[in-house]
């Protein structure tokens, strides 16, 4: 068989998901650098692909030590020096860049007369506020209320009802927004209720009857909300829609922005309000987006679960959110970059709760049964997988015979280790490449595969899995070379 037509691929730098990934296991569409699945995988440096961080819980960060419910909300940035709150379950919880609290009043137990359910944390003028809702508040039926903490020693529970002598609250998520305007807006069920200083108004705005607000942010010097509709069981979200409100009209301004389906989270950066939805008329089919004018425009679409207010934010410049247990991370190292998204990280428990980077360092909270977390991005995962996207080599009239697989990667220390496999013929066959492993000369070109199959198509699968959690193997080029064979 002569060679006939050569051919090479480069992948570099490794890229984020290819579009609509997870629709097909076998999909060519995206792309050379491009993946077609990746799980814990680091692409904030944009040269090369590695392993993303693992968990370490923080001191005192687990059932063990001070957390004994999932924490649902984390505060976005510290009250003071090294200082952060958070809160789950019946507790309020205070901790450092290493360590949860756990001693004299902390972890706070928030008091009610029925189930406490902790909703959100906000600093606002010099206090902070805790929004809960309490399975007996409202003459035995369930209701909402805010707490204030003075930031050194004194609790209020009841602030809103008591001191305030505010409105009961709707039995619904209490999601806390400090306004551009010092107020704090919150949802509240159908309404949204807001703080003007020591001035409490529970039904500042109002939406529809069969209406509930999720999330909230700021922009454009006005309150962005997310509404979804009909709020009613069984039915699915298909009059959602986004409002810009002044905070003091009766109203809403001009037309809101139609969502056809539930949204999930809002979130302003730098100018941009960003929305997390789920489409109504597909199964599975979660949106990245962002607000432009008077629509939505899609930017990413990605699988798992539809996130809330306290369980986005960003990260290194990057939007992050959590999705299944899964954080993933969506933007660009440098204006000079194109935007790509990836799965970073996951959480050290099944389930995860909020999530923050109030220090810097990434935090995660997640819970399984009665083991409960507050962790941190910490070392590298052994978890890390990245798959390429699937190259078609062959026509009506030829096949390709692979000759060589290269991979470069950065000097390594011992016990890093990274393993390939090729698959091929639509996922039919595999075969187990040569392991790139440590060793003294330290070498940074790999040859691990020297003559291969014949093939129609292939993919590049990339496991971590036998490598170590502090010692990385950080990839900058994969290169496949290879040759069309005329078929007879």
């Amino acid at each position: 068989m002569a060679k006939d037509n050569s051919w090479t691929i480069t992948i570099a730098p490794p890229g984020g998901f290819a579009p609509s990934w997870f629709k097909n296991t076998w999909t060519s569409i995206g792309n050379k650098n491009q993946a077609s699945d990746m799980t814990d995988v680091n692409l904030l440096d944009p040269n090369l692909i590695t392993q993303g961080p693992g968990t370490a819980d923080l001191t005192n960060g687990n059932e063990s030590g001070a957390v004994t419910t999932l924490i649902t909300s984390i505060l976005r940035q510290p009250t003071s020096s090294n200082v952060c709150f958070g809160i789950g379950g019946a507790k309020l919880y205070t901790f450092s860049s290493t360590a949860v609290t756990n001693a004299g009043n902390w972890p706070h137990t928030i008091s009610g007369s029925g189930t406490v359910t902790g909703c959100d944390v906000l600093h606002y003028q010099g206090k902070l506020l805790y929004s809960y809702n309490d399975s007996t508040l409202d003459s035995g039926s369930p209701g909402g209320n805010i707490g204030s903490y003075d930031l050194s020693s004194t609790f209020d529970d009841d602030y809103w009802t008591t001191a305030l002598g505010g409105t009961i609250l709707e039995n619904a998520v209490h999601y806390m927004i400090n306004g551009g305007d010092d107020v704090a807006y919150i949802t509240n069920g159908r309404y949204i209720a807001k703080l003007d200083a020591t001035t409490d108004d529970a039904t500042a705005l109002d939406f529809w009857q069969n209406s509930v607000v999720v999330s909230l942010s700021w922009n454009w010097n006005r309150v962005i909300a997310a509404v979804n509709r009909p709020n009613v069981s069984g039915s699915s979200f298909n009059q959602s829609a986004i409002y810009r409100w002044n905070g003091r009209s009766s109203s809403w301004e001009g037309d809101p922005v139609e969502v056809n389906g539930e949204i999930g989270a809002l979130y302003t950066k730098n100018g941009t309000t960003f929305v997390w939805y789920k489409d109504a008329t597909s199964t599975g089919g979660y949106w990245l987006a962002r607000l432009n004018g008077n629509f939505i425009e899609n930017l990413k679409r990605y699988k798992g679960s539809l996130p809330n207010q306290a369980e986005v934010g960003e990260h290194e410049g990057y939007l992050m959110w959590t999705s299944s247990n899964k954080v993933y991370m969506y933007g660009s190292a440098d204006a000079d970059f194109g935007v790509q998204m990836f799965q970073y990280m996951s959480g050290n428990q099944a389930t995860t709760g909020a999530i923050a980077s109030p220090f810097g360092d990434l935090l995660i909270a997640s819970y399984s049964g009665t083991d409960y977390s507050l962790a941190k991005a910490s070392g590298y995962t052994k978890s890390a997988r990245w798959k390429s996207i699937v190259f078609k080599v062959s026509g009506v009239e030829y096949i390709s015979q692979i000759d060589k697989i290269m991979v470069i990667t950065e000097q390594m220390s011992s016990g890093a280790k990274v393993d390939f496999t090729l698959y091929y013929d639509q996922g039919k066959s595999n075969k187990a490449l040569t392991q790139i492993a440590y060793s003294a000369s330290n070498y940074t070109r790999h040859k691990i595969l020297d003559g291969g199959p014949q093939v129609e198509d292939f993919r590049i699968d990339v496991s971590w899995a036998n490598g170590s959690t502090s010692k990385p193997v950080k990839i900058r080029v994969i290169e496949i070379s290879g040759h069309s064979i005329i078929r007879n």
